[in-house]
């Protein structure tokens, strides 16, 4: 599989409102800003691979991985749809981390045919929520040939009918 690092800068403007969105107690907030390093991280280094919107509201977001051959469905507030003008298929990008070490797949993880048996679980971030620089985050929706966005689909149906969600924040802020 091809790395393809993000080079995406976080920006705390968009970190801090969905911080406020979420309305977290004191000690979430806190937990939270502890996190915004692995966010800016990720945003930096991590894998740029295809998201697709699945619903508005709620507001589902699939994000795949070519390493699992496979998506994951991220919950999110939303109200993001509304704020980042949201349509259903709208193609996104995430910045993916890969854990090693596991001995079977996250439950939520269904590994296709392309599977590289490397990693155990991936943690996506959606650029466009902590992203600086919206203009190259779209063209980073944009580097990917037809048969990849073909092939996203087809796992974020997958995806979908095997019925379980993260929260999308999951490994970026530890809600209630």
């Amino acid at each position: 599989m091809d790395y393809n690092p993000s080079k995406i800068r976080a920006s705390y403007k968009k970190f801090y409102q969905i911080r406020k969105m979420l309305g977290l107690s004191f000690t979430q907030k806190i937990y939270y800003d502890m996190q915004f390093e692995l966010i800016a991280q990720a945003l930096q280094n991590g894998d740029i691979q295809p998201a697709i919107v699945y619903s508005r509201k709620p507001l589902l977001i699939s994000a795949y991985s070519d390493e699992f051959d496979a998506a994951v469905m991220l919950k999110f507030p939303d109200e993001l749809s509304d704020i980042y003008g949201l349509t259903e298929n709208m193609r996104l990008a995430s910045s993916n981390l890969y854990l090693g070490g596991g001995a079977s797949t996250a439950d939520d993880i269904k590994p296709g045919e392309g599977y590289t048996n490397n990693f155990y679980d991936f943690i996506p971030v959606i650029q466009l929520f902590f992203g600086k620089d919206d203009a190259k985050i779209h063209n980073n929706a944009g580097i990917f040939d037809p048969s990849v966005w073909e092939r996203a689909a087809v796992k974020t149906k997958e995806c979908a009918e095997l019925g379980k969600q993260r929260n999308g924040f999951f490994y970026c802020i530890k809600t209630k």
